[in-house]
């Protein structure tokens, strides 16, 4: 293991390319959030992934 996790304050730590179409995207996950529970999140996590087309997840597989 012994990988860190990294920590980003905005979307240009993240993303390349189109960032007001993430900042849309970011923008209604945070308002569904705040619409269902009344506070805003603490924090937003992602967790990209990959599915074969079974159905496996692939990742541990060590795919780049």
């Amino acid at each position: 293991m012994g990988h860190s996790i990294p920590i980003v304050s905005a979307l240009d730590g993240v993303y390349t390319g189109n960032l007001l179409l993430h900042g849309a995207r970011y923008q209604a996950l945070t308002e569904a959030f705040i619409e269902t529970y009344g506070v805003m999140p603490d924090f937003i996590a992602r967790a990209p992934g990959r599915v074969n087309i079974i159905g496996e997840h692939i990742d541990y597989c060590g795919f780049p």
